[in-house]
C-alpha cells in the first residue's frame, strides 16, 4: 500500500452491522483489526487486537479513494435472505465498507474545557445537542434503566491517539462514533459520517 494509506482507519458505512466499532491499519500486506470494545479511561479508548479477522490485501476486490481521508473496500461475502419468514436462502455478494483516516484533533481548548461546553449538530435534518456526560434518556426511561440497572443513553468525549472523538454510548455499548477534526470556542467540526455530507459543523450554544 501507499504512504497515504499509513495509520489508522476508522469503520464508518452506513448500516454498520451490530457489533463494536472497529480500527484497520495496512501493514505489510495485511489488513489489521482492532476493535474498540472497552469502557475509556481518562479519555483513552483501549484498542482490542482482533487477530482472527485479519485478512491479505490481496483477498480484497477494490479499494477505492472517495475522498482525502476517506476509503472504501469491497470484500466478497455471503447474503442472507428469508423469504416467507420460512425458507432462506444463500447467494454470493459483494459488501462495501467506507474508512476515514483518524487525524490530530486541532484545537487550542483542554479536554477538560471541552467537555463543559454544548454544540448544537444539524446532519441531514438530524438533530443532536452534543452535551457530555450527562444521561440523555427521559426521566421514566432512566428510572426504568435503573430497575434494569442500565447505564443509559449519554454523549462522551473520548480520545484513539492524536484524535479526539465524540462518542454516543447506549448501556456502555458504542453506537455512532464521529472523529473531531477541530473544536474551538465557537464550533466542532466533525467527520467520518456514514453518507454525505461527510463532514458537519456544530456550532456552540452560549
Amino acid at each position: 500500500m501507499t504512504d497515504k494509506h499509513q495509520g489508522k482507519w476508522l469503520h464508518v458505512s452506513e448500516g454498520r452491522p451490530f457489533g463494536y466499532p472497529y480500527l484497520i491499519q495496512f501493514e505489510n500486506g495485511i489488513i489489521k483489526h482492532s476493535l474498540l470494545k472497552e469502557i475509556s479511561e481518562n479519555l483513552v479508548i483501549p484498542e482490542s487486537e482482533e487477530d482472527k479477522f485479519n485478512e491479505n490485501v490481496s483477498s480484497i476486490i477494490k479499494l477505492e479513494t472517495i475522498g482525502p481521508n476517506r476509503i472504501r473496500i469491497f470484500r466478497k461475502g455471503i447474503k442472507h435472505t428469508v423469504i416467507d419468514n420460512k425458507e432462506s436462502k444463500t447467494e454470493d455478494a459483494i459488501f462495501e465498507h467506507d474508512y476515514v483516516k483518524l487525524l490530530p484533533t486541532k484545537s487550542f481548548l483542554s479536554e477538560s474545557r471541552i467537555q463543559l461546553m454544548k454544540y448544537n449538530l444539524n446532519w441531514n435534518n438530524e438533530k443532536l445537542i452534543i452535551e457530555f456526560n450527562k444521561i440523555l434518556d427521559k426521566p421514566y426511561i432512566q428510572e426504568m434503566n435503573k430497575r434494569l440497572n442500565r447505564e443509559g443513553m449519554k454523549i462522551l468525549l473520548e480520545k484513539l491517539d492524536e484524535t479526539l472523538i465524540v462518542s454516543i454510548l447506549n448501556d456502555n455499548e458504542r453506537g455512532l462514533i464521529m472523529p473531531i477534526n477541530l473544536v474551538d470556542d465557537k464550533k466542532m467540526v466533525l467527520y467520518g459520517f456514514p453518507t454525505e455530507p461527510y463532514e458537519v459543523t456544530a456550532n456552540l450554544i452560549e
